[in-house]
């Protein structure tokens, strides 16, 4: 009787032991790193097979693996879980690429930041996330050693690409208002209220005309052919620094609402 009861409890031990250490491995993205109040490290990692993922670090602040995992580095990471108290932690990380350019100036950072907050406020565009790590990689490739012009490009097709997978761009042909057709070779009317485009007539009568965007249609034309090109290609493609600014503010105004207001970036002024 006895033998069978410890037997059992001896089962138990066992389960609860190897679910506490249960690993995990795949290629991640560190979006974040933040310092927790008891002095550890906390990280934001993004990857395909689980999204978005908090791990604790700990070591002292000149641990290797502390500084192996900062913002925007990529790599293999590996992870022990405990399910039952939700804890998980980062026993080591291999970085494959660490994209130091990305740091030579405020604009590439700039761009860096928004998209890990985007992905993070979005869960992974929803929680998709191999097209999540795939765009932010792009990003971030792209970003590194980039100047001001091609960071801003590339952030805009970043914004753009991710509301697209989200479900949530607008149709750029069609009125929102009236449902009637906006011809394609005209300056397009955007509306940061609504978050969509206006015709000509129903952008005379919006009732806030203070947040009506004008788009040249050079900008639109830039935006239809990226489509088919892939991101750095996309982000290489030249566009005057009118319909740059028009398209960008007609794209970080759609991030922030996917994201329902909560990026800081945009608040900084450093875009």
């Amino acid at each position: 009787m006895f033998g069978g009861q410890l037997d059992r409890a001896a089962a138990r031990a066992n389960t609860r032991l190897s679910m506490s250490q249960r690993s995990l491995s795949y290629e991640a993205v560190i979006l974040r790193a933040r310092e927790s109040p008891s002095g550890d490290r906390i990280v934001s990692l993004l990857s395909g097979d689980e999204g978005v993922v908090d791990a604790f670090v700990f070591g002292g602040p000149k641990s290797k693996l502390r500084s192996l995992v900062s913002p925007w580095h990529s790599g293999r990471a590996w992870l022990y879980r405990d399910p039952g108290r939700n804890f998980t932690t980062l026993r080591d990380f291999d970085a494959a690429e660490d994209f130091p350019g990305i740091r030579a100036s405020l604009a590439t950072i700039g761009a860096a930041s928004l998209a890990a907050e985007l992905v993070m406020a979005t869960s992974a565009f929803g929680g998709d996330g191999p097209e999540a790590r795939s765009l932010t990689l792009d990003l971030l490739r792209c970003l590194d050693g980039s100047d001001d012009d091609r960071a801003a490009r590339a952030l805009t097709l970043f914004c753009l690409r991710a509301v697209e997978l989200m479900g949530l761009i607008p149709d750029p042909s069609e009125c929102s208002a009236c449902a009637g057709q906006i011809p394609f070779d005209t300056v397009h009317s955007y509306s940061r209220y609504s978050g969509a485009f206006l015709c000509p007539p129903c952008a005379c009568q919006d009732v806030h005309p203070d947040a009506v965007l004008d788009v040249p249609p050079g900008a639109l034309a830039w935006w239809r052919n990226s489509e088919g090109l892939d991101f750095a290609q996309a982000a290489s493609a030249g566009l005057a620094s009118q319909s740059l600014a028009a398209i960008k503010a007609v794209a970080l105004d759609l991030a922030g609402k996917a994201a329902h207001g909560r990026l800081r970036t945009l608040e900084s002024g450093v875009l």
